[in-house]
């Protein structure tokens, strides 16, 4: 486990800020699939229910992050619609955590996946650009908190 928190630390800790969000999508997508194939079981156990739980708690985590990171006075109206678009996913978090839903926890993957394509896009545009670099050094250090959230 430690060398998966290294590498991670690594991660986060060099990459540009625009990975960070496609990270932190990947993490949640993973985490709500997983959450979605435990809710198809027929008779879940207790283990696969607490990994259901925490799944679901990770993605609800990691979208409070995306949302909370926001800056509306930057972003103007795509910051506003990524808002509504969180705290819909949010609000449909709370409803699959108190009654299994398969069904809309893989709604809620489609779109984030859409969401991630759209921010792969924008860093792969953004490099041709010249205008993503690695975080400074000071910032890398600071990282290790979002490390634990992946």
């Amino acid at each position: 486990m430690i060398n998966k928190d290294r590498y991670l630390e690594n991660l986060v800790g060099t990459a540009n800020p625009v990975r960070l969000v496609i990270l932190l999508y990947d993490k949640a997508i993973t985490s709500l699939k997983l959450a979605a194939e435990i809710m198809e079981k027929e008779n879940p156990g207790p283990e696969e229910v607490d990994r259901k739980y925490r799944a679901l708690g990770r993605a609800g985590d990691i979208l409070a992050v995306l949302d909370g990171t926001l800056n509306f006075e930057k972003g103007g109206e795509i910051a506003r619609q990524l808002h509504e678009i969180y705290e819909g996913l949010l609000n449909d978090l709370l409803r699959v955590t108190a009654k299994d839903d398969p069904g809309t926890v893989r709604r809620m993957v489609k779109v984030l996946e859409d969401l991630r394509a759209a921010w792969a896009e924008a860093e792969i545009n953004l490099k041709k650009e010249g205008l993503l670099a690695t975080p400074p050094r000071d910032t890398r250090e600071r990282s290790s908190g979002l490390a634990a959230t992946l």
